[in-house]
């Protein structure tokens, strides 16, 4: 890891730490549990619009809109995005990838949310948890994963602004 990409990372791990930290000691921290949300849902309207991002953005993948998908993502070169070991360093690089990756779009697969936790951490910044399995036409392939996600609001909405997606084959 180039020394860059190293403080890159520390200083999101120090935030994050930080961030974590305070409302726990407050005593305020609490999930929002759903398995997957239904139309009676009374989430605060925070947690609402977080689950609607998540959600909007899986969808785009089942639609396999990497464009779409990628509109839940901060567009910024400060964007940090890990799967398994591949790191992207920015908005640029993360499109790039999917882009190229993906030229032929039902390769993408189709994925099922299993369950989404969301917690609000400050009224700008939100800790999201989804688990999920994605499974591939043509296929017996599945694959299990869970996705940890630091979720900021800005002026144009909320957005991704570091995640970490573990996986495993079945």
């Amino acid at each position: 890891m180039t020394a860059n990409r190293f403080q890159i990372f520390f200083r999101i791990l120090v935030v994050s730490a930080w961030t974590l930290s305070l409302p726990v000691m407050a005593g305020e921290l609490k999930w929002q549990k759903e398995p997957l949300r239904d139309s009676s849902s009374t989430q605060s309207p925070p947690l609402q619009q977080i689950d609607d991002l998540l959600l909007k953005m899986l969808a785009c993948w089942n639609a396999h809109d990497i464009a779409g998908n990628l509109n839940a993502y901060w567009n910024s070169p400060q964007l940090l995005v890990v799967v398994n070991s591949e790191q992207f360093n920015g908005w640029q690089q993360l499109h790039d990838s999917y882009f190229s990756g993906y030229s032929n779009r039902a390769a993408m697969g189709f994925i099922q949310p299993k369950r989404i936790q969301i917690r609000l951490l400050k009224p700008d910044l939100a800790l999201a948890l989804t688990w999920w399995s994605i499974s591939f036409p043509n296929s017996k392939r599945v694959v299990e994963a869970n996705s940890t996600m630091n979720i900021q609001k800005f002026d144009e909405g909320w957005k991704i602004v570091a995640s970490h997606t573990s996986s495993a084959e079945l």
